[in-house]
């Protein structure tokens, strides 16, 4: 797969998790939402992009998986947090 279309994916997550980053900072709800982007970049997109990119034949492209990656396990983590959190308000 090119590098536009792992984009195109990247880019998908990256408009959710903004959405739903925005929404939790319109109900003041941010402290979580910080440490849920640190995990999802910290512990899963950097490590995976290293492996991907540096122990693999991905190189370059596997950067971009990895970040995707992280961006993706944010996007779920916030985008959980906005369900939860409109449930119980």
């Amino acid at each position: 797969m090119g590098l536009l279309a792992i984009t195109a994916v990247f880019q998908l997550f990256d408009t959710t998790q903004a959405v739903a980053a925005g929404i939790l900072r319109g109900m003041k709800d941010t402290r979580v939402p910080m440490l849920y982007a640190m995990a999802g970049y910290w512990v899963v997109g950097i490590p995976t992009a290293v492996v991907l990119g540096l122990g693999t034949d991905f190189a370059g492209n596997g950067i971009w998986w990895g970040m995707t990656a992280g961006l993706a396990a944010t996007t779920a983590l916030m985008t959980g947090r906005v369900v939860r959190r409109l449930r119980r308000d």
